[in-house]
């Protein structure tokens, strides 16, 4: 698929994503859903993992620390629907043991109104502060009566969410760019047009709405902005393992049958994708899986300072010293003694550089305190092989 002219602009990466540190889960119903968010993906490759029969693409996405970047996988859903997302969910975290948070992606049918500044129209975003599952209900006596609470978004998406805002009241919508700039097949139908974020309750249901009378009921009994498919399923599948969610949508059509068209589906896909990219960059790194991102102002000393400044037990004073007992004695006894955590890191790196085995007896003392398939391990051993200065 050829890359849009916006992904010249941007920031890119600096290398290929790492299973170990995937921290987000990116999940997906269709395969344009799928090809729109890694778009909007740096450094991405597909990977088929041991075990898992699931395939994912990985990326990284800029965080709001400069140095530090999201890791990403990306997972299309065998079949849409609530249930496979629910599962989806759960399977995840099996393959992906830092994986803290998911979000679904996507398109969904609008909510139209007769008012222009309440109307979701086409191309529009949707952003969830609620998901209803609408169809989750029990009859009495010929009526029926809502079962399932509303859902709520972690705090901090929604934190992250309301920079976005303030960037849009000020006029500049960070997710505008890309968008504006989508070559085939991501161009808007109605390249007249300029879209709109909308924040609030979305209705989800194993249900494909094309039904304008049905539509107009429920979202006015509900007060919905949108109707979709999985979210229900994220959310619910994200709170039973402990992690957060978050739900962003473009509107590809407004659930009517009269009207309902495949036309916006590209355009949608890539609209909550582009929004997806700006609301990351806006939140920290989902401890603890974090990607430090080498910066060209880095030098090689600072970036391994920061790699092992990052490890628990390099930051604890007795743990620290627990782990330089492991190493060789006639190397221990070189290194300087320093209250200051960091300081005392740097010294014990410069002095194992000197040595031409030094590198190596770090790594085995790090890999004896964390061990070797350790999340914590295998990213400190790649910055520390890239940026080794010793004999």
């Amino acid at each position: 698929m050829a890359v849009h002219p916006g992904r010249a602009a941007r920031n890119e990466g600096t290398g290929e994503a790492d299973p170990s540190l995937v921290s987000i889960g990116v999940v997906t119903a269709i395969t344009v859903e799928t090809l729109a968010v890694r778009e909007v993906l740096d450094d991405v490759v597909t990977v088929h993992l041991p075990g898992d029969h699931h395939p994912y693409h990985l990326g990284t996405l800029p965080s709001s620390i400069e140095s530090e970047r999201h890791v990403v996988a990306v997972a299309q859903q065998t079949r849409d629907g609530t249930r496979d997302a629910a599962w989806l969910c759960g399977h995840m975290p099996h393959s992906f043991e830092s994986l803290r948070a998911f979000v679904m992606c996507g398109i969904a049918a609008g909510v139209p109104s007769d008012d222009p500044g309440g109307h979701v129209a086409l191309g529009d975003i949707v952003v969830a502060t609620d998901v209803v599952d609408y169809r989750h209900e029990r009859r009495v006596d010929g009526g029926d009566i809502l079962r399932g609470a509303a859902q709520q978004p972690g705090t901090l998406w929604m934190d992250a969410d309301h920079l976005v805002l303030s960037d849009e009241m000020l006029g500049t919508p960070p997710w505008l760019p890309l968008l504006a700039a989508a070559g085939d097949p991501f161009r808007r139908p109605d390249p007249t047009g300029r879209p709109r974020a909308h924040r609030g309750r979305v209705g989800s249901a194993d249900l494909l709405l094309r039904d304008r009378a049905y539509r107009d009921g429920v979202a006015r009994e509900l007060g919905l902005l949108a109707f979709e498919m999985e979210g229900a399923g994220v959310a619910i599948g994200s709170q039973l393992g402990g992690r957060s969610w978050y739900m962003v949508r473009g509107i590809a059509d407004h659930g009517d049958n009269s009207t309902k068209s495949d036309e916006w589906h590209p355009y949608a896909a890539l609209a909550a994708a582009s929004y997806l990219r700006s609301v990351l960059a806006r939140c920290a790194p989902f401890a603890p899986g974090r990607h430090r991102q080498r910066s060209s102002s880095l030098d090689p000393l600072s970036a391994i300072a920061d790699a092992l400044v990052d490890l628990r037990i390099m930051r604890d004073e007795q743990q620290r010293r627990a782990v330089l007992d492991l190493l060789p004695a006639a190397i221990r006894a070189q290194i300087p003694e320093n209250s200051v955590g960091r300081l005392h890191i740097i010294q014990t790196v410069t002095t194992l550089e000197r040595y031409p085995q030094g590198l190596e007896v770090l790594l085995a003392a790090l890999r004896l305190t964390l061990g070797e398939g350790s999340p914590e391990f295998v990213q400190a051993e790649r910055v520390l092989r890239v940026n080794w200065r010793g004999q």
